[in-house]
């Protein structure tokens, strides 16, 4: 069966190893629909790892807010003063709430693998999540079949 998929650059089998140790976690808590706590993710993640995610304090967060309501919203999701990455607790919502089965995070040749999943309908999520949990590990992504489209993307 062919499965939707983020396709990404592997250079360390160490890292990938460790990347599909924190995806078969997520695969197992979404397959029973029984979440741990969000703190209980932490252990999973290096410093490294954690770095990608955005951390902000409670007045950066309320100036992030009050300046995305500011903004016209029209500019909002295009005005590059209010891209932040991904929240880490964030990443994990929207795992839980994605409409669509984590299949395999696996290797399809000596330096690329795939993390696969089906989507149960459309709109289903989208891809970001996937995306920030493979960035995270410091994984290029180079390409994505995301249900509607097949996208490569320039290295």
């Amino acid at each position: 069966m062919k499965y939707c998929f983020v396709e990404f650059q592997v250079d360390d089998s160490k890292i990938f190893n460790a990347l599909c140790k924190v995806f078969n976690e997520i695969k197992k808590d979404k397959d029973n629909n029984s979440w741990r706590n969000e703190e209980d993710w932490l252990i999973f993640f290096d410093r490294k790892a954690l770095s990608h995610f955005w951390w902000p304090s409670e007045e950066e967060e309320t100036e992030h807010f009050r300046r995305w309501f500011a903004t016209p919203v029209e500019q909002r999701w295009t005005d590059p003063s209010l891209e932040t990455p991904w929240d880490f607790y964030s990443m994990f919502d929207a795992f839980q709430n994605g409409e669509y089965q984590l299949i395999a995070c696996r290797m399809v040749s000596t330096n690329r693998a795939r993390l696969e999943f089906e989507p149960f309908s459309y709109p289903y999520g989208g891809t970001g999540a996937i995306q920030a949990l493979v960035e995270s590990f410091d994984f290029v992504i180079i390409a994505e079949d995301d249900g509607i489209e097949y996208t490569k993307f320039n290295l």
